[in-house]
């Protein structure tokens, strides 16, 4: 579309609002083996993803914390596969920021920012066709490394399907999302839903067949097709990119990427930001309600004998649930140094830099259990 959309208006420095308490219904876990997986994984990341570049590598684990919430969702699996999801993790982090920073490069008209996007994306394209590395500030020849690690833990049919499903989220998903944004075209919550989910630019899409990778079994399309899997999914989906849009929307609105859904609420709607805030949490915990609803319903079904399934779309809510509590806790959100503290809910201050989270709570202890004090 060629008109201009309504500005999100941005968050003044030292705003205030209170975060609703949001619904765990999901349960995840820590990986016995985290701490070797850890290690294992900050020596690929210095050696091979960033050779040469240990305070960007060191910025970008600690900003991150993808083995953190890798390990929290795939926690009672084999330690290799999970390492290797790490690596994965690690790399989407880093091509998510580089499309961002020329998807919203300041003072450049959006021809000059869309051919750069498609620029890099060319190059991404050309190493996972097997082409000669071209390295940016990351070695794009760790993506080969990373190919061959896969090939040598999946069989040929899902190989291809985890590489197809890489390289849609990495080229197509992405080069899609970046001519929508630019060309405005997500004018409300359902566009940006839809762009998010079903148009795979949250890489949630990817994440299923990471998660078959993981369990080591390859679903039939067939099965993956059916309505109520594919319902179930979708459901799951939103669970996954909408709690990232409610606690990291300070960070991308302040650096100008106004693709979260609370600034498309305000931009959209007219909503305050308390107002945008509250109806998003609501939103997840709906998602959260319906998805479980229908994970119950698919297990009930003849859809429970077929092997694989069930244990693939409950991995997806241990996906969901650490992805939820990862987000409270990631620098990458909050600001560099950011510990998070443990608190749930309550009244956030903003500014430009950081989100600080309320106070902890005084409790004491009944003959019941703790309550707060």
């Amino acid at each position: 579309m060629s008109d201009e959309p309504k500005a999100c208006p941005g968050i003044p420095e030292d705003t205030r609002v209170h975060l609703p308490p949001l619904d765990q219904l999901f349960t995840c876990g820590l990986h016995p083996q985290y701490y070797d997986i850890l290690r294992s994984h900050e020596d690929w990341v210095y050696r091979h993803l960033l050779p040469g570049e240990p305070k960007l590598a060191y910025n970008v684990l600690h900003d991150n914390l993808g083995a953190l919430f890798v390990c929290m969702a795939y926690f009672e699996h084999d330690a290799d596969k999970v390492k290797d999801i790490c690596d994965l993790m690690t790399w989407l982090f880093i091509h998510d920021d580089d499309v961002v920073d020329l998807r919203t490069a300041p003072d450049s008209p959006n021809s000059v920012r869309q051919a750069a996007v498609d620029d890099y994306l060319g190059k991404i394209e050309d190493v996972l066709d097997g082409g000669v590395a071209t390295d940016t500030r990351w070695a794009m020849e760790s993506i080969h490394d990373l190919i061959e690690r896969f090939t040598a833990r999946s069989s040929p049919k899902l190989l291809a399907r985890l590489l197809d499903a890489l390289g849609f989220y990495s080229t197509v998903a992405t080069s899609s999302e970046v001519t929508d944004l630019l060309d405005h075209r997500i004018t409300d919550l359902a566009e940006h839903m839809e762009l998010r989910s079903t148009g795979g630019s949250s890489a949630s899409q990817l994440f299923h067949v990471v998660t078959e990778y993981i369990h080591g079994v390859d679903l039939d399309p067939e099965v993956v097709a059916m309505e109520s899997v594919d319902q179930y999914w979708r459901a799951i989906m939103d669970c996954w990119y909408l709690p990232n849009d409610l606690l990291s929307f300070r960070t991308e609105c302040t650096r100008g990427d106004h693709n979260n859904a609370v600034c498309v609420l305000r931009r959209s709607e007219g909503l305050s930001l308390q107002e945008a805030v509250d109806r998003l949490a609501c939103l997840i915990n709906e998602r959260q309600a319906d998805a479980a609803r229908r994970y119950a319903e698919i297990s009930e079904s003849p859809l429970a004998s077929i092997p694989g399934l069930l244990a693939c779309l409950e991995n997806l809510q241990h996906v969901a649930a650490a992805n939820q509590r990862w987000s409270y806790m990631v620098p990458r959100y909050h600001g560099e140094g950011f510990v998070w503290n443990g608190v749930l809910t309550g009244e956030l201050r903003l500014t430009r830099s950081h989100t600080y989270f309320p106070d902890v709570p005084a409790t004491r202890v009944t003959e019941h259990g703790f309550i707060s004090g």
